[in-house]
Protein backbone atom coordinates (compact mmCIF):
# COMPACT_ATOMS: atom_id res chain seq x y z
CA UNK A 1 0.00 0.00 0.00
CA UNK A 2 2.96 2.29 0.62
CA UNK A 3 4.23 1.82 -3.00
CA UNK A 4 0.84 2.45 -4.65
CA UNK A 5 1.11 6.28 -4.91
CA UNK A 6 4.60 6.01 -6.27
CA UNK A 7 3.58 3.55 -9.05
CA UNK A 8 0.61 5.74 -10.04
CA UNK A 9 2.87 8.80 -10.40
CA UNK A 10 5.26 6.89 -12.66
CA UNK A 11 2.45 5.74 -14.96
CA UNK A 12 1.08 9.26 -15.32
CA UNK A 13 4.51 10.64 -16.16
CA UNK A 14 4.98 7.97 -18.85
CA UNK A 15 1.85 9.08 -20.85
CA UNK A 16 2.68 10.92 -24.23
CA UNK A 17 2.26 14.67 -24.09
CA UNK A 18 0.09 16.78 -26.47
CA UNK A 19 1.49 17.94 -29.82
CA UNK A 20 2.57 21.53 -30.33
CA UNK A 21 -0.49 22.37 -32.53
CA UNK A 22 -2.87 20.87 -29.96
CA UNK A 23 -1.10 22.76 -27.21
CA UNK A 24 -1.41 26.04 -29.05
CA UNK A 25 -5.04 25.61 -29.98
CA UNK A 26 -7.77 26.09 -27.40
CA UNK A 27 -9.70 22.97 -26.68
CA UNK A 28 -13.37 22.70 -27.47
CA UNK A 29 -15.65 20.68 -25.29
CA UNK A 30 -18.72 18.94 -26.67
CA UNK A 31 -21.97 18.53 -24.86
CA UNK A 32 -20.92 15.06 -23.73
CA UNK A 33 -17.78 16.48 -22.14
CA UNK A 34 -15.35 15.01 -24.74
CA UNK A 35 -12.54 17.23 -26.01
CA UNK A 36 -12.27 17.65 -29.87
CA UNK A 37 -9.55 19.30 -32.04
CA UNK A 38 -10.35 22.88 -33.21
CA UNK A 39 -10.88 23.52 -36.97
CA UNK A 40 -7.79 24.49 -38.94
CA UNK A 41 -7.62 28.08 -40.24
CA UNK A 42 -6.98 28.24 -44.03
CA UNK A 43 -3.82 30.01 -45.08
CA UNK A 44 -3.65 32.99 -47.48
CA UNK A 45 -2.54 30.76 -50.32
CA UNK A 46 -5.53 28.51 -49.81
CA UNK A 47 -7.87 31.51 -49.91
CA UNK A 48 -6.59 32.56 -53.33
CA UNK A 49 -7.63 29.22 -54.79
CA UNK A 50 -11.14 29.09 -53.36
CA UNK A 51 -14.08 28.53 -55.65
CA UNK A 52 -15.80 31.76 -54.52
CA UNK A 53 -12.89 33.84 -55.77
CA UNK A 54 -12.82 32.06 -59.14
CA UNK A 55 -16.60 32.38 -59.51
CA UNK A 56 -16.47 36.07 -58.59
CA UNK A 57 -13.70 36.74 -61.10
CA UNK A 58 -15.67 34.98 -63.87
CA UNK A 59 -18.81 36.93 -63.00
CA UNK A 60 -16.87 40.20 -63.16
CA UNK A 61 -15.52 39.31 -66.60
CA UNK A 62 -19.04 38.51 -67.83
CA UNK A 63 -20.32 41.86 -66.56
CA UNK A 64 -22.39 40.38 -63.71
CA UNK A 65 -21.14 42.97 -61.26
CA UNK A 66 -23.67 42.38 -58.44
CA UNK A 67 -22.97 38.66 -58.29
CA UNK A 68 -19.24 39.26 -58.51
CA UNK A 69 -19.35 41.76 -55.62
CA UNK A 70 -21.25 39.31 -53.41
CA UNK A 71 -18.79 36.50 -54.05
CA UNK A 72 -15.72 38.68 -53.58
CA UNK A 73 -17.02 40.10 -50.32
CA UNK A 74 -17.52 36.53 -49.12
CA UNK A 75 -13.88 35.82 -49.95
CA UNK A 76 -12.75 38.90 -48.03
CA UNK A 77 -14.67 37.78 -44.93
CA UNK A 78 -12.86 34.45 -44.91
CA UNK A 79 -9.52 35.86 -45.96
CA UNK A 80 -9.18 39.61 -45.28
CA UNK A 81 -5.60 39.67 -46.52
CA UNK A 82 -6.38 38.30 -49.94
CA UNK A 83 -4.09 40.04 -52.47
CA UNK A 84 -6.66 40.48 -55.28
CA UNK A 85 -10.20 40.24 -53.95
CA UNK A 86 -10.35 43.81 -52.47
CA UNK A 87 -9.33 45.46 -55.75
CA UNK A 88 -11.75 43.39 -57.80
CA UNK A 89 -14.54 44.08 -55.34
CA UNK A 90 -13.85 47.82 -55.56
CA UNK A 91 -13.99 47.61 -59.35
CA UNK A 92 -17.29 45.74 -59.22
CA UNK A 93 -18.69 48.27 -56.72
CA UNK A 94 -17.60 51.17 -58.96
CA UNK A 95 -19.16 49.65 -62.03
CA UNK A 96 -22.46 49.27 -60.16
CA UNK A 97 -22.74 53.04 -59.69
CA UNK A 98 -25.38 54.65 -61.98
CA UNK A 99 -22.93 56.91 -63.81
CA UNK A 100 -20.49 54.12 -64.50
CA UNK A 101 -23.24 51.80 -65.69
CA UNK A 102 -24.55 54.44 -68.11
CA UNK A 103 -21.07 55.10 -69.47
CA UNK A 104 -20.39 51.39 -69.87
CA UNK A 105 -23.66 50.78 -71.70
CA UNK A 106 -22.94 53.72 -74.00
CA UNK A 107 -19.27 53.17 -74.78
CA UNK A 108 -18.83 49.41 -74.54
CA UNK A 109 -21.33 48.37 -77.17
CA UNK A 110 -19.71 45.88 -79.53
CA UNK A 111 -19.02 47.22 -82.99
CA UNK A 112 -20.76 44.89 -85.39
CA UNK A 113 -19.60 45.32 -88.96
CA UNK A 114 -22.32 45.27 -91.56
CA UNK A 115 -22.15 42.13 -93.67
CA UNK A 116 -20.62 42.90 -96.98
CA UNK A 117 -22.68 41.90 -99.94
CA UNK A 118 -22.51 42.54 -103.63
CA UNK A 119 -26.30 42.71 -103.99
CA UNK A 120 -27.41 46.31 -104.45
CA UNK A 121 -30.63 47.66 -103.05
CA UNK A 122 -33.07 50.11 -104.61
CA UNK A 123 -31.79 53.66 -104.75
CA UNK A 124 -33.48 57.00 -105.32
CA UNK A 125 -30.29 58.22 -106.94
CA UNK A 126 -30.60 55.42 -109.50
CA UNK A 127 -34.11 56.56 -110.43
CA UNK A 128 -32.89 60.14 -110.73
CA UNK A 129 -29.97 59.24 -113.01
CA UNK A 130 -32.22 57.10 -115.20
CA UNK A 131 -34.75 59.92 -115.44
CA UNK A 132 -32.13 62.48 -116.45
CA UNK A 133 -30.53 60.35 -119.15
CA UNK A 134 -33.81 59.12 -120.58
CA UNK A 135 -35.18 62.65 -120.63
CA UNK A 136 -32.22 63.68 -122.78
CA UNK A 137 -32.77 60.56 -124.85
CA UNK A 138 -36.39 61.54 -125.43
CA UNK A 139 -35.42 65.09 -126.41
CA UNK A 140 -32.86 63.77 -128.92
CA UNK A 141 -35.32 61.31 -130.38
CA UNK A 142 -37.85 64.10 -130.79
CA UNK A 143 -35.35 66.27 -132.67
CA UNK A 144 -34.32 63.38 -134.94
CA UNK A 145 -37.97 62.51 -135.59
CA UNK A 146 -38.69 66.07 -136.55
CA UNK A 147 -35.64 66.01 -138.82
CA UNK A 148 -36.95 62.96 -140.66
CA UNK A 149 -40.41 64.55 -140.88
CA UNK A 150 -38.89 67.70 -142.44
CA UNK A 151 -40.31 70.08 -139.89
CA UNK A 152 -40.24 73.56 -141.39
CA UNK A 153 -41.06 75.58 -138.28
CA UNK A 154 -38.69 75.97 -135.36
CA UNK A 155 -41.65 75.76 -133.00
CA UNK A 156 -42.27 72.24 -134.25
CA UNK A 157 -38.77 71.20 -133.18
CA UNK A 158 -39.37 72.68 -129.74
CA UNK A 159 -42.74 71.01 -129.37
CA UNK A 160 -41.57 67.58 -130.50
CA UNK A 161 -38.44 67.68 -128.38
CA UNK A 162 -40.48 68.76 -125.36
CA UNK A 163 -42.89 65.92 -126.02
CA UNK A 164 -40.04 63.40 -126.30
CA UNK A 165 -38.36 64.64 -123.14
CA UNK A 166 -41.61 64.49 -121.20
CA UNK A 167 -42.27 60.97 -122.45
CA UNK A 168 -38.79 59.83 -121.41
CA UNK A 169 -39.14 61.32 -117.93
CA UNK A 170 -42.66 59.98 -117.39
CA UNK A 171 -41.81 56.46 -118.53
CA UNK A 172 -38.69 56.40 -116.36
CA UNK A 173 -40.53 57.50 -113.23
CA UNK A 174 -43.62 55.35 -113.71
CA UNK A 175 -41.74 52.19 -114.65
CA UNK A 176 -39.48 52.37 -111.60
CA UNK A 177 -42.04 52.98 -108.87
CA UNK A 178 -41.12 49.63 -107.27
CA UNK A 179 -37.46 50.65 -107.05
CA UNK A 180 -34.31 50.55 -109.15
CA UNK A 181 -30.70 49.73 -108.31
CA UNK A 182 -27.64 51.64 -109.42
CA UNK A 183 -26.56 48.73 -111.59
CA UNK A 184 -29.90 48.52 -113.37
CA UNK A 185 -29.95 52.25 -114.06
CA UNK A 186 -26.38 52.09 -115.33
CA UNK A 187 -27.23 49.17 -117.64
CA UNK A 188 -30.15 51.03 -119.23
CA UNK A 189 -28.32 54.32 -119.56
CA UNK A 190 -25.23 52.60 -120.96
CA UNK A 191 -27.40 50.89 -123.54
CA UNK A 192 -28.71 54.26 -124.64
CA UNK A 193 -25.24 55.78 -124.97
CA UNK A 194 -23.82 52.78 -126.82
CA UNK A 195 -26.87 52.80 -129.07
CA UNK A 196 -26.18 56.35 -130.17
CA UNK A 197 -22.53 55.44 -130.70
CA UNK A 198 -23.36 52.42 -132.83
CA UNK A 199 -25.93 54.41 -134.76
CA UNK A 200 -23.36 57.06 -135.63
CA UNK A 201 -20.76 54.41 -136.51
CA UNK A 202 -23.30 52.69 -138.76
CA UNK A 203 -23.37 55.78 -140.95
CA UNK A 204 -19.73 55.16 -141.84
CA UNK A 205 -20.02 51.38 -141.89
CA UNK A 206 -22.90 51.27 -144.37
CA UNK A 207 -22.22 54.61 -146.09
CA UNK A 208 -25.61 56.03 -145.13
CA UNK A 209 -26.84 59.54 -145.75
CA UNK A 210 -29.98 61.64 -145.42
CA UNK A 211 -32.93 60.14 -143.64
CA UNK A 212 -31.24 56.71 -143.57
CA UNK A 213 -28.45 58.00 -141.35
CA UNK A 214 -30.93 59.71 -139.04
CA UNK A 215 -33.03 56.58 -138.84
CA UNK A 216 -29.94 54.48 -138.06
CA UNK A 217 -29.11 56.70 -135.11
CA UNK A 218 -32.69 56.56 -133.82
CA UNK A 219 -32.91 52.79 -134.25
CA UNK A 220 -29.54 52.23 -132.62
CA UNK A 221 -30.47 54.26 -129.52
CA UNK A 222 -33.87 52.60 -129.14
CA UNK A 223 -32.52 49.10 -129.81
CA UNK A 224 -29.64 49.27 -127.36
CA UNK A 225 -31.88 50.89 -124.74
CA UNK A 226 -34.17 47.90 -125.05
CA UNK A 227 -31.16 45.60 -124.71
CA UNK A 228 -30.15 47.47 -121.58
CA UNK A 229 -33.65 46.96 -120.18
CA UNK A 230 -33.38 43.21 -120.71
CA UNK A 231 -29.99 43.08 -119.03
CA UNK A 232 -31.22 45.15 -116.09
CA UNK A 233 -34.31 42.99 -115.63
CA UNK A 234 -32.82 39.51 -115.93
CA UNK A 235 -29.10 39.86 -115.18
CA UNK A 236 -29.47 42.53 -112.44
CA UNK A 237 -25.83 43.65 -112.63
CA UNK A 238 -24.11 45.86 -110.10
CA UNK A 239 -22.81 49.31 -110.94
CA UNK A 240 -19.25 47.99 -110.87
CA UNK A 241 -20.05 45.20 -113.31
CA UNK A 242 -21.65 47.65 -115.75
CA UNK A 243 -18.67 49.98 -115.44
CA UNK A 244 -16.26 47.12 -116.16
CA UNK A 245 -18.27 46.13 -119.23
CA UNK A 246 -18.28 49.69 -120.53
CA UNK A 247 -14.54 50.04 -119.93
CA UNK A 248 -13.84 46.77 -121.72
CA UNK A 249 -15.68 47.90 -124.83
CA UNK A 250 -14.23 51.41 -124.71
CA UNK A 251 -10.58 50.41 -124.33
CA UNK A 252 -10.89 47.63 -126.86
CA UNK A 253 -12.11 50.21 -129.37
CA UNK A 254 -9.37 52.70 -128.43
CA UNK A 255 -6.51 50.21 -128.81
CA UNK A 256 -7.95 48.79 -132.03
CA UNK A 257 -8.42 52.28 -133.43
CA UNK A 258 -4.84 53.29 -132.62
CA UNK A 259 -3.42 50.20 -134.29
CA UNK A 260 -5.68 50.41 -137.36
CA UNK A 261 -4.76 54.07 -137.78
CA UNK A 262 -1.24 52.95 -138.68
CA UNK A 263 -2.59 51.07 -141.69
CA UNK A 264 -3.96 52.53 -144.88
CA UNK A 265 -7.40 51.36 -145.85
CA UNK A 266 -10.99 52.28 -146.48
CA UNK A 267 -12.84 54.31 -143.92
CA UNK A 268 -15.80 51.97 -144.21
CA UNK A 269 -13.64 49.00 -143.24
CA UNK A 270 -12.31 50.94 -140.28
CA UNK A 271 -15.81 51.51 -138.87
CA UNK A 272 -16.88 47.93 -139.48
CA UNK A 273 -13.86 46.49 -137.67
CA UNK A 274 -14.18 49.05 -134.92
CA UNK A 275 -17.80 48.12 -134.30
CA UNK A 276 -16.92 44.45 -134.18
CA UNK A 277 -14.04 44.96 -131.76
CA UNK A 278 -16.11 47.17 -129.46
CA UNK A 279 -18.95 44.66 -129.50
CA UNK A 280 -16.56 41.81 -128.70
CA UNK A 281 -15.06 43.83 -125.84
CA UNK A 282 -18.48 44.58 -124.40
CA UNK A 283 -19.61 40.96 -124.61
CA UNK A 284 -16.34 39.58 -123.22
CA UNK A 285 -16.16 41.86 -120.22
CA UNK A 286 -19.88 41.47 -119.56
CA UNK A 287 -19.29 37.73 -119.15
CA UNK A 288 -16.13 38.27 -117.10
CA UNK A 289 -17.83 40.75 -114.77
CA UNK A 290 -20.47 38.18 -113.83
CA UNK A 291 -17.79 36.33 -111.86
CA UNK A 292 -16.22 39.41 -110.26
CA UNK A 293 -17.25 41.51 -107.29
CA UNK A 294 -15.81 44.83 -108.43
CA UNK A 295 -16.78 48.36 -107.55
CA UNK A 296 -17.25 51.35 -109.78
CA UNK A 297 -14.45 53.16 -107.95
CA UNK A 298 -11.90 50.51 -108.81
CA UNK A 299 -12.96 50.55 -112.46
CA UNK A 300 -12.49 54.31 -112.55
CA UNK A 301 -8.98 53.91 -111.12
CA UNK A 302 -8.19 51.33 -113.79
CA UNK A 303 -9.49 53.72 -116.46
CA UNK A 304 -7.27 56.44 -115.04
CA UNK A 305 -4.33 54.04 -115.32
CA UNK A 306 -5.14 53.48 -119.00
CA UNK A 307 -5.27 57.21 -119.68
CA UNK A 308 -2.02 57.86 -117.84
CA UNK A 309 -0.31 54.91 -119.52
CA UNK A 310 -1.33 56.11 -122.96
CA UNK A 311 -0.04 59.61 -122.28
CA UNK A 312 3.26 58.26 -120.94
CA UNK A 313 3.73 56.02 -123.98
CA UNK A 314 3.01 58.89 -126.35
CA UNK A 315 5.23 61.32 -124.44
CA UNK A 316 8.16 58.93 -124.17
CA UNK A 317 8.25 58.19 -127.89
CA UNK A 318 7.67 61.82 -128.77
CA UNK A 319 10.72 62.83 -126.73
CA UNK A 320 12.87 60.12 -128.27
CA UNK A 321 11.59 60.49 -131.84
CA UNK A 322 9.94 63.39 -133.58
CA UNK A 323 6.51 64.02 -134.98
CA UNK A 324 7.48 62.46 -138.33
CA UNK A 325 7.14 58.96 -136.84
CA UNK A 326 3.37 59.04 -136.51
CA UNK A 327 2.87 55.28 -136.70
CA UNK A 328 5.40 54.68 -133.94
CA UNK A 329 3.64 57.24 -131.75
CA UNK A 330 0.30 55.51 -132.27
CA UNK A 331 1.73 52.10 -131.45
CA UNK A 332 3.52 53.47 -128.40
CA UNK A 333 0.28 55.02 -127.19
CA UNK A 334 -1.54 51.70 -127.59
CA UNK A 335 1.17 49.84 -125.71
CA UNK A 336 1.13 52.47 -122.97
CA UNK A 337 -2.64 52.12 -122.63
CA UNK A 338 -2.36 48.35 -122.20
CA UNK A 339 0.51 48.71 -119.72
CA UNK A 340 -1.37 51.34 -117.74
CA UNK A 341 -4.51 49.23 -117.56
CA UNK A 342 -2.56 46.19 -116.42
CA UNK A 343 -0.57 48.12 -113.84
CA UNK A 344 -3.65 49.82 -112.41
CA UNK A 345 -5.47 46.50 -112.23
CA UNK A 346 -2.61 45.00 -110.22
CA UNK A 347 -2.15 47.98 -107.93
CA UNK A 348 -5.87 48.13 -107.08
CA UNK A 349 -6.20 44.41 -106.39
CA UNK A 350 -7.00 45.11 -102.72
CA UNK A 351 -9.17 48.17 -103.36
CA UNK A 352 -12.43 46.28 -102.74
CA UNK A 353 -11.08 44.12 -99.90
CA UNK A 354 -13.04 44.29 -96.64
CA UNK A 355 -11.77 46.67 -94.00
CA UNK A 356 -10.08 44.62 -91.28
CA UNK A 357 -9.70 47.48 -88.85
CA UNK A 358 -10.23 45.97 -85.38
CA UNK A 359 -13.25 46.99 -83.36
CA UNK A 360 -12.31 48.98 -80.29
CA UNK A 361 -14.43 49.26 -77.15
CA UNK A 362 -14.03 51.89 -74.46
CA UNK A 363 -15.12 50.92 -70.93
CA UNK A 364 -14.98 52.81 -67.64
CA UNK A 365 -12.51 51.47 -65.07
CA UNK A 366 -11.28 52.33 -61.62
CA UNK A 367 -7.83 53.87 -61.82
CA UNK A 368 -5.18 53.31 -59.15
CA UNK A 369 -5.48 52.12 -55.57
CA UNK A 370 -7.02 55.33 -54.19
CA UNK A 371 -10.12 55.58 -56.33
CA UNK A 372 -10.96 57.67 -59.36
CA UNK A 373 -12.54 56.82 -62.71
CA UNK A 374 -10.91 56.43 -66.09
CA UNK A 375 -11.44 54.85 -69.48
CA UNK A 376 -9.88 51.62 -70.65
CA UNK A 377 -9.52 50.88 -74.38
CA UNK A 378 -10.02 47.27 -75.37
CA UNK A 379 -9.50 45.80 -78.83
CA UNK A 380 -8.24 42.88 -80.80
CA UNK A 381 -5.16 43.68 -82.88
Amino acid sequence: MVLAPFVLAVLVAAQPGPSSREAAAPASVTSSGAVSAPPLVASEEACAAESDYAAGFDALVRGQDAQALELLERVMLVCPGHPYAPELARLARTRLEPGARLAQDTLARPVVAAPETSVEGPSKGARASLTVVQTLHGITQGILLCEISNCQDGRAYVAVSLLGGGAGAAISLLATRSGLTQGQAAAINSGTVWGFGYGLASIGSFDLDGDSSTGAVMAGALGFTGLGLLVAEFARPTAGQVSLTNSGGLWAGVVAGLLMATQSGETQDFFIIEQGVVGAGLLTFALVSRHLDISRGRVLLIDAGGILGGLMGLSALFLVLDDDHGDALLVGTAVGVLAGLGTATFLTRDFDAPDNTPAVSVVPAAMGRHGGMGLAVLGQF
